[in-house]
């Protein structure tokens, strides 16, 4: 598949998802940027790690900006307050070039990429059966 076909098909899947289904996809995006800033870091190219951190921290940040304080409550602040520690370490693994400094937040972004995946699918399968 060419990359103008890799880029039709992935508007085409932003394009058609729910709600929930964007965030996961946006959690996929975020952990693929972190897994390729760390290797960038490991080769030493600081042009990789540079812009795919600036693409995770963006996505992070979004991803916690858009947090409704007021509804969420304590799972909000729960999430605000990960947010905030993936933000600091890719922050501190480019500033240091540590790698290992994103071993933490790709748990964490993986962990709740899992989480909203089971969200999605569980609301998939109440729309389907009509529950």
């Amino acid at each position: 598949m060419t990359n103008y076909g890799v880029s039709q098909y992935q508007r085409t899947q932003v394009m058609t998802a729910s709600g929930v289904q964007v965030i996961v996809l946006l959690y996929d995006a975020a952990v693929r940027s972190l897994e390729l800033a760390r290797e960038g870091i490991l080769r030493n190219d600081h042009r990789d790690k540079a812009r795919f951190l600036g693409r995770a921290i963006a996505i992070v940040g979004e991803l916690s900006n858009v947090l409704d304080m007021e509804r969420g409550g304590d799972i909000a602040q729960s999430l605000r307050r990960l947010y905030d520690y993936v933000l600091h370490e890719c922050t501190r693994a480019n500033l240091h070039h540590e790698p290992k400094r994103l071993d933490g937040p790709l748990r964490c972004l993986a962990t709740l990429r899992e989480a909203w995946a089971t969200v999605a699918r569980e609301g998939m399968y109440k729309r389907t059966v009509g529950a």
